[in-house]
């Protein structure tokens, strides 16, 4: 589950890394002004290697004889922080939204039970 657990996020990694062309940034974030259209763009790229370094840990963990829960758990911590603020600040009408959500949780669930072995 570990290992799932890790590709789950090195996608997430590579997702992230779509933003740019999937948005349209920088071009689309200009209205926010130049500040905000930099701030979104570093913690996108910080987030990026967060995912990567994170995916990595969790697959290096994956070929280990016994494994620590924290790192799994903070996982689940941070998948089902997402999905909750994907019901605050997102509209959840249209369809990607969605399923977006529900890549959310199925993460939250794939690391909670990575943490129990």
């Amino acid at each position: 589950m570990l290992l799932t657990a890790g590709l789950l996020d090195l996608g997430f990694a590579l997702f992230h890394a779509a933003f740019w062309r999937l948005f349209g940034w920088p071009a689309s974030l200009e209205a926010s002004g130049r500040l905000n259209t930099a701030i979104t763009q570093t913690l996108n790229a910080m987030l990026i290697f967060v995912f990567l370094a994170y995916g990595a840990a969790l697959i290096w963990q994956s070929g280990q004889a016994s494994v620590h829960p924290l790192l799994p758990l903070a996982g689940a911590g941070f998948w089902s922080l997402r999905l909750v603020l994907q019901f605050v600040w997102f509209d959840l009408r249209p369809w990607p939204s969605k399923l977006i959500a529900a890549v959310f949780a199925l993460a939250a669930v794939v690391h909670l039970l990575a943490a129990q072995g």
